[in-house]
């Protein structure tokens, strides 16, 4: 599919009306999120689904010839074999059954990730089309069992944050903002999102089965020009609005910025006021625990602390409602390819994560993570602690949660259905065996942390969030 380079922006709030064809039921200040992520389907994590991946090297054996992402995924294997393969995932990997299940394991939203490439491409890309017609399948299935839809622009052209979730894995360096036409050809894919599923038509079908559309996953904007994006944030928001005949909540990710950064960003004090009195507006905030050396190896009383003033800062957010959009149990970073297809861990201190400051820069080995046969009680003690700390703060002081993600093929920390199955997410939901009220009722007295193998202490500060 050839690549528009115009983009019909809109650039004023003068086209854009508050009479809405269809007015959604709820709004970001009004509903309250119990969601879970379908990480891995219509965009592919090499973690989360490795089968895909190991064909690449089933006879070679070189971990070399395994590709990082869904980019390299498609250019490897070509159009014919990349559709065949990636439709036989798509038909199999998630299913009507499942939303069904999510629907009765009480979640009352689903956040479904999705790439630009879905809708439109560059000239040169390699990526297959074929995505959106599972996306549609989605929304019929939750529609069928009552469940909200994120629809989550999880990649863009050049890529915004160099992540593998991004389909275009560039060592954690984003390229998006590199050509302009990257950015175009976003809200060129925004607008069909919008035209398409925000339609009359599609809400007289649908009713309000989109409950939200998350703009952009996880720009990274430490390395981002931050003016640029929120450029862009002021664009596909203006375009939201004006082509969009329903008022559905526009999400926006903190880019990874402190709490409270975004507080006077598009609200009634904001430089794009005196239009609209509700823009419908959230923001997603995600968090993790593993993504720097810092935050492993510590105790469960400190992650519980950790929790707690993260979710306090949340909390105290003023101007517009906020989530937190991603999440896991996940107490290492050992589950295979988490960091790319060719990292290791921060745990063991393998590459590229090789001055680590700790003692002989590992904190223990990460051959179990998988096996549950090898989990310790108090692994798997601290793992509940870990989601019910999250789960009680979160409910807390947010709009609620959304859980990464539903299920994966191998992993045990990432994996909703395996941690229910493992006694280790609460069923129902509300049923904590040692959170009450942000207290941890039954603490540890040594007050280590032991994740199913031996421990070292942590003797430096939180280094810099690499993801």
């Amino acid at each position: 599919m050839a690549f528009n380079y115009t983009v019909a922006n809109v650039t004023s709030f003068s086209n854009i009306t508050d009479n809405y064809n269809y007015t959604n039921s709820h709004t970001s200040n009004d509903f309250q999120y119990m969601g879970v992520a379908l990480g891995g389907w219509l965009l592919l994590e090499p973690y989360i689904t490795p089968s895909l991946f190991l064909e690449f090297n089933a006879t070679s054996k070189n971990v070399s010839d395994i590709p990082d992402d869904e980019y390299h995924y498609c250019e490897y294997l070509g159009q014919d074999e990349a559709i065949k393969r990636l439709s036989n995932h798509w038909d199999t990997f998630y299913n009507e059954s499942d939303f069904e299940a999510i629907k009765n394991y009480g979640f009352n939203m689903v956040r479904i990730p999705i790439g630009y490439w879905a809708f439109d491409m560059l000239p040169e890309d390699p990526y297959v089309l074929g995505a959106q017609e599972y996306l549609d399948k989605a929304i019929d299935w939750a529609h069928k069992y009552d469940l909200k839809v994120w629809i989550d622009l999880h990649g863009a052209p050049g890529s915004q944050n160099g992540f593998d979730n991004s389909g275009l894995f560039l060592a954690n360096e984003p390229g998006w903002q590199d050509k302009q036409e990257y950015v175009n050809l976003t809200l060129l894919v925004l607008q069909q999102i919008y035209i398409k599923y925000g339609s009359q038509e599609f809400s007289k079908e649908y009713g309000d089965t989109i409950l939200g559309i998350e703009v952009l996953n996880e720009p990274l904007g430490p390395k981002l020009d931050m003016s640029k994006l929120k450029s862009f944030y002021n664009q596909s928001y203006l375009d939201a609005r004006a082509y969009q005949d329903t008022n559905n909540t526009i999400v926006f990710h903190d880019a990874f910025q402190s709490a409270g950064y975004w507080d006077n960003f598009l609200d009634s004090r904001g430089k794009l006021s005196g239009r609209l009195q509700n823009y419908n507006i959230m923001i997603d905030h995600h968090h993790y625990e593993v993504f720097s050396s810092g935050q492993l190896g510590v105790s469960i009383a400190q992650r519980i602390t950790n929790i707690k003033n993260y979710s306090s800062g949340l909390g105290d957010e003023s101007s517009h409602p906020s989530v937190v959009g991603e999440w896991s149990a996940a107490l290492t970073d050992c589950t295979p390819w988490l960091n790319s297809v060719h990292y290791g861990s921060r745990w063991e201190g393998t590459y590229p994560f090789t001055n680590n400051p700790i003692e002989d820069k590992s904190i223990g080995n990460c051959a179990n993570i998988n096996d549950w046969s090898k989990w310790t009680d108090q692994h798997k003690r601290d793992t509940r602690k870990f989601i019910e700390i999250q789960l009680d703060q979160y409910e807390s002081n947010t709009k609620g949660w959304i859980f990464w993600c539903y299920k994966t093929e191998t992993t045990i920390e990432w994996d909703f259905k395996r941690l229910v199955e493992f006694d280790l997410f609460p069923q129902p939901f509300s049923n904590r065996t040692y959170i009450k009220n942000g207290t941890d009722t039954a603490p540890d007295k040594s007050g280590a942390s032991q994740v199913g193998m031996s421990m070292v202490v942590v003797a430096g500060v939180m280094v810099a969030l690499i993801l």
